[in-house]
């Protein structure tokens, strides 16, 4: 109660930090997020692709179409309460929260975010989202998602397909490659498009990657 009178009297910012101290202590531990990942590929029949076995190209567009800044520079400037999504929420949201971050639970993501930033590298963080995520089509984690559309190991996708998968975990529904190839599609050009533009390929390359056939052509 003092605590609480003194950030009153210090105004809002101090009554902020008190309360974000408060919510890291009452919300569970994420030592066990790896573990909980193993879980999830175990449930569904998939098997960890660890990061050195992802070719960077994918890493690169995953990181240039998702916001993957740290939280704690969210968290100040307030963009992550105002709808801002890096890759530590979502994957917070898919091992801790089963999806749900609607409305009153936006808060508990976020806090848990900040522990999993806290607790592991970012290096870690990359490769247990692209183990826990759904891609559609029964595929958890990249390994099966790589499979299952391509009939690849995720080390043999080229650009053209990396840059593909990267894009279907914000919504594997709408950009379902079987049942809507264009909205897929036009997730690849903005992915392929953000990839050229932060400077990780050439504009060249990424036109030549969009033209690729890779078997869902937009009809």
């Amino acid at each position: 109660m003092v605590a609480v009178i003194v950030a009153l009297a210090l105004g809002s910012p101090a009554l902020f930090g008190i309360a974000t101290f408060v919510g890291l202590l009452v919300t569970p531990s994420v030592d066990d997020m790896p573990r909980r990942v193993d879980a999830i590929l175990k449930q569904h029949g998939g098997t960890r692709v660890h990061l050195n076995d992802i070719p960077d190209q994918l890493s690169e567009a995953l990181i240039a179409i998702e916001d993957i800044r740290a939280v704690m520079t969210d968290l100040y400037r307030h963009r992550a309460l105002e709808g801002g999504s890096t890759l530590s929420q979502q994957l917070m949201k898919v091992v801790y929260m089963n999806n749900d971050d609607d409305g009153w639970r936006k808060p508990e993501n976020l806090l848990l975010a900040l522990k999993v930033e806290a607790r592991f590298d970012k290096h870690t963080i990359l490769e247990n989202y692209f183990n826990a995520v759904y891609y559609g089509h029964g595929a958890y984690g990249i390994g099966m998602a790589a499979e299952i559309y391509f009939h690849r190991v995720p080390g043999q996708l080229d650009l053209a397909r990396a840059s593909m998968l990267a894009g279907l975990p914000q919504s594997p529904s709408y950009y379902d490659l079987y049942r809507n190839p264009c909205s897929a599609r036009a997730r690849q050009f903005n992915v392929l498009a953000q990839m050229a533009h932060d400077g990780y390929i050439s504009q060249k390359a990424a036109t030549a990657a969009y033209a690729e056939p890779i078997g869902f052509p937009c009809k």
